[in-house]
């Protein structure tokens, strides 16, 4: 009968356990306004999600109450009186830099920037200008590198085959993102970094893509990073043009 008990106690912490295991951290939604596939965005109106506002003056997380319009989609709506696009806005104002579901993460109030991309400067990508960061007394840089030094470069494009896309800060080092082979005329850019999660150490907001056509924009959290690395991924937004 103890054995029997004891059996059932060990199932038990094990069924407890495997969800946390499998999934110890479930990723957030993330979303930006403007207008979009029908099947690219999934939150509805009348939902708060946290917004990242950046001027030139302060940048702040505040709750935002998003409206979801059904809109013509040029590209899937044409020759047909449908409307399967999207368009998404907020009450605030100003434009949020990106949205966030809800997470415990993080918490409405002021943020530090350390880098906002400006407008048309994503046709300039990281695979031909590494950069340099600071938060606070650390130092950052983000940049694009080869698997090692007999990497060929991809022809027409700035990428060596199989490129990473590395984040290093000191003597750490984390690849935050790999290129299938050549990809098909990619571009990586970071959109934004700072402290996020008020943490005291740099968050990223970057895209990154395998094909010209598609957009993926990927948000980094520190505070989320597992033992020895530097961040770590939480959301990401996937848009496509045609």
């Amino acid at each position: 009968m103890i054995a029997v008990k004891l059996s059932l106690f060990l199932v038990f912490l094990i069924a407890l356990a495997v969800p946390s295991i499998i999934n110890p951290r479930p990723k957030v939604r993330v979303i930006e306004t403007g207008r979009f596939h029908g099947d690219e965005i999934h939150a509805k109106s009348g939902q708060k999600w946290l917004g990242l506002f950046v001027d030139r003056r302060r940048s702040a997380l505040r709750y935002s109450t998003i409206r979801v319009q059904r809109v013509f989609d040029e590209m899937t709506d044409y020759g047909s009186k449908q409307k399967t696009g999207k368009r998404v806005s907020v009450n605030s104002h100003g434009r949020p830099l990106l949205l966030i579901s809800h997470t415990t993460a993080l918490t409405p109030g002021p943020v530090i920037t350390s880098f906002k991309m400006k407008e048309g400067e994503y046709s300039y990508g990281l695979d031909q200008f590494p950069l340099n960061l600071r938060l606070g007394h650390r130092s950052y840089i983000v940049k694009v590198v080869g698997p090692d030094q007999k990497t060929q470069p991809c022809p027409n494009i700035n990428f060596p085959r199989n490129a990473r896309l590395v984040l290093t800060s000191g003597r750490s080092q984390q690849v935050l993102y790999t290129l299938d082979v050549c990809g098909n005329d990619p571009n990586w850019y970071l959109v934004w970094a700072g402290d996020l999660d008020r943490d005291g150490k740099l968050d990223l907001y970057v895209n990154v893509t395998q094909h010209y056509d598609i957009s993926e924009r990927k948000l980094f959290l520190s505070s989320q990073a597992r033992r020895g690395r530097l961040v770590r991924e939480v959301g990401s937004f996937e848009t496509g043009g045609c």
